[in-house]
């Protein structure tokens, strides 16, 4: 019995690390008629579940995992991302915490890439802010995600974007050309700089941005779609 459960496990996570993840599935199934119960094998087959658009499945897998293992930082993490595209944003936000304390993120040892995950999930809780227009909550989700990843381009170039439908313009081109200047292949940011200038009637200006992104890009759909706007204001 214990040499099966062992080949099963290794035969399991070997199909999920491989992408094989119904062939993983069968085996953890396997695994569990025999009775076993292990938090990692609940975590993949939660992912498995969330792969399939199967968001209870996969909140219940999460749990089962946390229900062996509370401190099973990637677990938290798996079921913070769950229950928030399930609409449950303060049980969401709750798990984060406990992923941030299971992980040290307070004293400072997080994992990079558990401090990356976190990053994005409170960036992701800050773009539904974001939209609700909850602009003050907003901002405090994307700080939040710029104290654990402050080199993210995208989390910065988002908060410009904040800045920009909240008024503060000065504040969103002092972002926007801070990332597009440390990130220069990152056209996002430039993208962005350019629709800044043109809200305001800076043209010009405008124009001058998006045209350096067809400098390394000539094809640039963005660039080359909000170009052809300009001229259309200008003629």
């Amino acid at each position: 019995m214990e040499a099966a459960m062992i080949e099963l496990c290794h035969l399991g996570r070997e199909a999920f690390a491989d992408g094989r993840y119904e062939a993983a599935e069968r085996y953890f199934r396997k695994l569990m008629d025999l009775g076993c119960r292990f938090a990692d094998v609940f975590n993949m087959l939660g992912a498995i579940a969330f792969n399939k658009d199967d968001l209870e499945g996969a909140r219940r897998n999460f749990q089962e995992a946390l229900s062996i293992n509370p401190r099973y930082t990637e677990a938290l993490l798996n079921l913070a991302v769950t229950l928030n595209d399930l609409g449950q944003y303060e049980e969401a936000a709750s798990s984060f915490d406990r992923a941030r304390s299971a992980a040290g993120v307070d004293e400072g040892t997080v994992d990079p890439y558990v401090k990356g995950r976190l990053a994005n999930l409170h960036a992701d809780i800050g773009e539904i802010y974001h939209g609700l227009g909850m602009h003050d909550e907003a901002e405090s989700e994307y700080r939040k995600a710029l104290a654990l990843a402050p080199t993210f381009p995208d989390l910065r170039t988002r908060l410009g974007v904040l800045y920009r439908d909240m008024g503060r313009f000065d504040q969103a081109i002092d972002a926007f050309t801070r990332v597009r200047d440390d990130f220069p292949h990152y056209t996002t940011a430039t993208i962005q700089l350019g629709i800044t200038y043109y809200s305001r009637g800076q043209v010009e200006l405008a124009v001058e941005e998006w045209n350096k992104i067809l400098e390394q890009d000539p094809e640039n759909p963005k660039a080359l779609m909000y170009l052809r706007l300009a001229e259309r204001d200008q003629t």
